[in-house]
């Protein structure tokens, strides 16, 4: 008796690694992007559910490892199977480089120079146009590359609905934008410092992102490439 119960624990033990091993595929996917479907970005989904996509339709989906994954109509099975055709955040940012470079070899345009590195992930930077992350629910923290000189800053949105100005102090590198100014993932406000005025286009980060890793491939899906670049580095 004691033999047979230790050959069953031994068989379950090995049915639960089993287990393990087949399942490990199967995990939340976070929609970036949908086209024609209906599902909406920051919203999850299982990976080992049946996924249908008609003709026309396409999703975008990032991986927990930060694995992005771009699937297309008609598509009718599990996203799991597929996951490892997803690139990862390395592949994301090496594209957009590719990108910047194409639009800086443009007759006229300057759109291609490469974004400031920036000491913390969640920094907005205010020197330059461009996408920019925010994380939701999260105040919205400028940043300048240079801050020797004091500087005055304004900030509106592109239906400039509302303006708000403030002294940004000599020595001091970031700004919190002072109330009542609300700013919000999914709008372009005009940033001037000392009236050289750029769009910021500001893209929101859902708090339900799992890791860092997902956080990465977010920020690069978005287009964040010096936020994502600053997430790699510090892990915040």
């Amino acid at each position: 008796m004691k033999r047979s119960r230790t050959w069953h624990m031994t068989v379950m033990s090995l049915a639960l690694l089993g287990g393990t091993s087949a399942v490990g595929w199967a995990a939340d996917l976070v929609v970036l992007e949908s086209r024609g479907a209906n599902l909406r970005p920051g919203q999850t989904i299982d990976s080992a559910k049946v996924l249908m996509l008609k003709q026309g339709q396409h999703v975008t989906l990032i991986s927990p490892a930060g694995m992005t994954l771009k699937l297309d109509g008609p598509y009718d099975k599990a996203p799991d199977g597929d996951q490892a055709r997803g690139a990862p955040v390395a592949s994301t940012l090496q594209l957009l480089v590719t990108q910047r470079q194409a639009r800086l070899g443009e007759v006229g345009t300057t759109r291609g120079a490469a974004p400031n590195s920036l000491p913390d992930p969640w920094l907005l930077d205010a020197s330059r146009a461009g996408t920019v992350c925010l994380r939701e629910g999260s105040p919205a923290v400028l940043w300048r590359p240079d801050p020797k000189q004091e500087a005055m800053l304004a900030v509106a949105p592109a239906d400039h609905s509302w303006k708000t100005e403030a002294h940004w102090p000599a020595g001091s590198d970031r700004i919190t934008i002072p109330a009542p100014a609300v700013i919000h993932g999914g709008a372009t406000y005009l940033v001037s410092l000392n009236g050289a005025q750029s769009a910021m286009k500001v893209e929101g980060v859902p708090v339900n992102l799992a890791n860092d890793s997902v956080r990465a491939a977010w920020l690069a899906g978005k287009d964040c490439e010096a936020q994502a670049r600053a997430l790699l580095r510090s892990g915040k």
